[in-house]
């Protein structure tokens, strides 16, 4: 077999006996009854196949490369069963701590459209559900404390090539000490909420994947969920509106504006890591650096704090149409594969 790229990762035949192997223990089968064992497009941690075996199908995850260094397996089985109680998701059949694999069911589903209003309204919705679940967990995800991690694991040669980034780190970390005043409540969160994490069809709605899980600010889901998308200023604000079911008080919007930056800030080190390891994330850098720096820009002065009139005023040009800055200089200066379209 040919080396496959996928969005994960690249796909070897020694990582097929790997998965072949584990199939074949968790269903106690041989290796010709597995049909179809094909790599999915989706998902950018891991490498993710899907296979049909006795008249089922299954979704398989195999961990991508540099997961080991952005995902704590041991939280994720906490988590996995905090939300299989709750019915947020219910899709696993068996995964491996120590390894990072998991195999799923395969839930018929369509793509999550950021654009459908009832996709839209039917995550958010599952959000509420997952933020008042009983918390099992007090592993605190702290988000700025996981992006120094991150970024101790980049070269310092491929660390910060994004235009204006200390101004951009400088408004984040203020941000981060501000939203700490507001008195918003931690709770369960999933912390990779995209479009690709959530399985949905007429009948029933899933958030998989719970690598990022744990008890951490409810903004951090929002944010994820935002900067997954290019939403407009005002499809945020519907979402806020959809989360907390009528318009949110100013420290509840200041609180979800600054961690969309925040967000934005985390994502751009997990790129900058996949980037510095010769693997491309496409047109999300731009998205998760143009909420990041624009943002940030927007959310200080709601606690008080001044910024530069100009910058700002671009910012809010930028933020109501969803305006992206050109960042592909980064895929040839950093020495990235061709990416995955």
């Amino acid at each position: 077999m040919e080396d496959i790229k996928t969005t994960g990762g690249v796909f070897t035949e020694e990582s097929r006996k790997i998965v072949v192997k584990n199939i074949c223990t968790v269903f106690d089968c041989k290796e010709e009854d597995i049909e179809e064992l094909v790599p999915v497009q989706a998902g950018l941690t891991n490498v993710v196949l899907s296979f049909k075996l006795n008249g089922g199908k299954y979704v398989y995850r195999h961990p991508g490369l540099g997961s080991e260094i952005l995902v704590e397996r041991g939280r994720e089985t906490i988590m996995q069963k905090i939300v299989e109680d709750a019915g947020i998701d219910t899709t696993l059949i068996a995964m491996d701590v120590d390894e990072g694999w998991r195999i799923g069911r395969f839930i018929e589903h369509w793509d999550f459209d950021y654009n459908n209003l009832n996709d839209m309204v039917r995550a958010i919705m599952l959000f509420r559900r997952l933020h008042a679940a009983p918390c099992h967990v007090r592993w605190n995800f702290d988000v700025i404390k996981k992006a120094e991690g991150i970024r101790d694991q980049i070269p310092a040669e491929k660390y910060g090539h994004f235009p204006d980034f200390e101004n951009v780190r400088n408004r984040i970390y203020r941000l981060a000490e501000l939203t700490e005043t507001d008195g918003i409540k931690k709770c369960n969160i999933h912390g990779d909420a995209r479009d690709v994490n959530f399985l949905i069809n007429k009948e029933e709605i899933h958030l998989i994947d719970w690598e990022y899980g744990g008890y951490g600010d409810p903004g951090f889901d929002i944010g994820t969920y935002v900067c997954g998308g290019q939403h407009k200023l005002a499809e945020i604000d519907r979402i806020l509106f959809t989360y907390y079911r009528h318009k949110p008080t100013d420290t509840q919007k200041r609180h979800f504006y600054a961690y969309i930056a925040i967000s934005g800030w985390f994502f751009m080190h997990w790129a900058m890591l996949k980037l510095s390891k010769g693997q491309g994330v496409g047109s999300l850098k731009e998205q998760w650096y143009h909420f990041a720096k624009n943002m940030s820009l927007i959310a200080l002065p709601m606690y008080g704090v001044d910024v530069d009139k100009d910058a700002y005023d671009d910012a809010m040009v930028a933020l109501i149409d969803c305006k992206l800055e050109d960042l592909s200089f980064l895929n040839h200066e950093i020495g990235v594969y061709e990416e995955v379209k």
